[in-house]
């Protein structure tokens, strides 16, 4: 019985051979979790973890597809990459299903869990210490990672697990459900992953949407300590032009500075007694930037940042927010499989950075050298496995793809879509005023008629962009804590 009987999809009877012939995997129909919405259809993919030894340990990707209310023909599809690396996709059906809710209506929504970010291998690596210090001094503690390396690699390759596995995993698992091509939309890592199916695949393409996108060539974290403080006074200038937040704040860039001295000298110190604590507790300069950084990734969040460093550098009365920042970062403790961002950044990014340049690019911001610190330490320890030469090189297509990069994205400037954009003849760039790496603040305004129109008629040059010059800034939050 074909894969089309089994699930009821109405698809082309056969998919074409990509730019490489896929491999054959196993796909199996499952109960959709209870996290899922009604009407999908949920698939595992069984795949080998290693396709040079087909027969070897298989591992297991959960997919789920959100039917066509008006199926067209051929079938259209749309599969949906997410970022980090290591957000599960399918843990992301409900929200996408609203965000794309007109397509919906004649495309297939398809989500499938990267290798790595399910439950089969596992790949978290959750702080063993019930000394929550070591939280409070690093984002990747190094010896916890180098244990959770040691105790991964007695089940797992851990080599295995890079964004070029992950797109041949998405071309075998589109052709078993037999969709000849396919439209991709990809947030943040996941453009990373759609540049890279794109190299190899490009012929299973019909459009192509990259929000908040990575160059090939890029990095991660290089550039991020100076990036965050571009966007960071991007935001504050803001503020000073702004009637309410510059009365509200006179001196944003001397609280900054202020902060900074802090950071720099003694630290900041939840106090023993304050929120229920038993014991003062310490938290690491490069934690409280951190913390800091993630409200530059949305505008709407940006929006407090001038309240933010006005309290936090002032010490009679940052208690509040300190205690914030501690239950943030117990919670980034389980935001996504570290072990997967480990195994791709360790393999793909750290060992092409020049750590002294990085380094001296990072001094005097407010995020320092914090993170380059954190992670070269935390990659000490990893399997390594070289990549190929061509990873890191423009990706050249005639597909059609259209780039939405953030005015004040903190994490990929505009810098990285105009590499990208140079390398594809029917692409187009928008830099989209007043947003920041996150688009979906004021969504239906513009930005969703804008995409939408551009994955139904697979065509960037005749996308009708004007209204994304009507996007605002919130208003500034300049209410007390």
């Amino acid at each position: 019985m074909t894969i089309s009987a089994i699930f009821g999809l109405s698809l082309p009877l056969a998919a074409l051979c990509a730019n490489k012939s896929p491999d054959k995997i196993t796909l199996e129909k499952m109960v959709c979790p209870a996290s899922s919405i009604k009407n999908a259809v949920c698939i595992k993919a069984i795949v080998p973890e290693k396709y040079d030894l087909p027969h070897s340990r298989q591992i297991s990707l959960d997919v789920a597809i959100l039917k066509a209310a008006i199926p067209a023909s051929p079938s259209r599809s749309l599969f949906v990459l997410q970022g980090g690396p290591g957000q599960r996709t399918t843990s992301t059906i409900e929200d996408e299903s609203e965000v794309w809710k007109k397509l919906g209506r004649t495309h297939d929504l398809v989500f499938i869990d990267q290798r790595g970010t399910g439950i089969s291998p596992d790949l978290h690596c959750a702080n063993p210490d019930e000394d929550k210090s070591v939280l409070l001094r690093d984002l990747w503690p190094a010896e916890n990672l180098a244990a959770c390396a040691r105790r991964l690699s007695g089940t797992v390759d851990l080599t295995r697990y890079t964004t070029t596995e992950a797109a041949r995993d998405l071309n075998n698992i589109r052709a078993a459900l037999s969709y000849d091509q396919i439209g991709i939309v990809a947030y943040s890592y996941g453009t990373r992953l759609a540049q890279e199916y794109l190299r190899h695949y490009d012929s299973s393409v019909r459009a192509t949407l990259l929000m908040g996108p990575v160059a090939p060539g890029t990095y991660v974290p290089a550039g991020l300590a100076s990036e965050a403080e571009i966007s960071l006074t991007q935001i504050l200038n803001r503020c000073k032009a702004d009637k309410k937040c510059s009365t509200a704040f006179p001196d944003v860039f001397g609280d900054l500075e202020k902060l900074k001295a802090i950071l720099n000298g003694r630290g900041l110190v939840l106090h023993k007694g304050s929120k229920g604590q038993a014991n003062d507790v310490h938290i690491s300069s490069g934690v409280v930037a951190s913390y800091l950084r993630m409200y530059l990734y949305a505008v709407s969040s940006a929006a407090s940042l001038p309240r933010l460093i006005h309290t936090l550098a002032n010490e009679d009365k940052n208690q509040e927010q300190l205690a914030l920042i501690v239950q943030w970062r117990e919670q980034f403790e389980d935001a996504a499989p570290w072990g997967l961002y480990m195994a791709i950044t360790c393999n793909e990014d750290l060992p092409f950075i020049d750590e002294k340049k990085e380094r001296a690019l990072a001094a005097g911001t407010l995020v320092g050298s914090f993170r380059i610190d954190q992670q070269f330490a935390a990659c000490r320890n990893w399997p390594r496995r070289q990549v190929s030469p061509e990873f890191h090189t423009p990706v050249d297509s005639g597909k059609p793809i259209l780039l939405l990069a953030g005015q004040f994205d903190p994490s990929t400037p505009s810098s990285n879509s105009e590499q990208i954009i140079s390398h594809m003849p029917n692409g187009k760039l928008i830099i989209v005023p007043n947003r920041s790496h996150a688009m979906f603040e004021d969504w239906n305004a513009c930005l969703e008629k804008v995409t939408t129109n551009f994955l139904e008629n697979a065509n960037a040059r005749t996308v009708d962009t004007a209204c994304v010059n009507r996007l605002r800034l919130p208003n500034f939050d300049i209410a007390p804590l």
